[in-house]
């Protein structure tokens, strides 16, 4: 009777040891699985447009800091359509909105990168979607060769008032030893028939504010 009793502990032990071993080795491959899956994707945002129409954002690349690859899902679970756009990117992604800069109905996508050198170089990436899903890449002009005088990057981009601004500071005179504190360049962007322009806003000093 004690052998019996003995063989059936064993044969319990056994049991549970094993169904352990189990469990174990079907949890381990799922961790594994999921931090492999994430390891290339540096930046993701979701952004509802409206009701039932959602752009996931997402950055994605091995190997360098500065270059990679950008990928914008188009979620239309209305309608049950679901598009992608992708591309290539330079620097990382700081930022993505949507607004609808030129009020036509359809909304615009912004993507807002900078680089990795010394200074902060803007890189824009800009899609308009329409109703049916079809995308239509924006191309964000290049600075005038006056504006780039003495550029050096740190630029902010930030949307007041429906409008979309740009700011940025530069030294008149190219002097890295000088001290002198770089003044700031600001310029308003906008868009129409998917063509976006831009002007400098020149902020009015004392005395020319109380001319007549």
């Amino acid at each position: 009777m004690n052998s019996f009793k003995f063989i059936s502990v064993l044969c319990l032990t056994g049991l549970l040891i094993s169904c352990g071993a189990e469990e174990e080795k079907q949890v381990m491959p799922v961790k594994q699985e999921a931090k492999k899956t994430a390891e290339p994707f540096r930046f993701h945002k979701a952004i509802e447009v409206k009701p039932g129409l959602t752009l996931d954002i997402v950055s994605w690349g091995r190997g360098s800091d500065s270059i990679g690859g950008y990928l914008i899902l188009r979620s239309d679970s209305t309608h049950l359509s679901y598009r992608s756009v992708s591309d290539e990117l330079k620097g990382q992604v700081v930022d993505a909105w949507n607004m609808d800069l030129d009020t036509d109905g359809n909304p615009e996508l912004y993507i807002q990168s900078v680089g990795q050198e010394k200074d902060s170089y803007l890189n824009m990436y800009i899609y308009e979607f329409g109703d049916s899903g079809s995308s239509q890449q924006i191309r964000f002009p290049d600075l005038n060769s006056s504006l780039k005088e003495g550029y050096q990057g740190k630029d902010s981009i930030y949307v007041k008032d429906r409008k979309l601004f740009r700011e940025f500071p530069f030294h008149a005179v190219k002097d890295s030893s000088s001290n002198v504190k770089p003044a700031i360049r600001k310029l308003e962007y906008t868009l129409k028939n998917n063509s976006l322009q831009f002007k400098e806003i020149k902020e009015e000093t004392e005395g020319e504010a109380k001319k007549p």
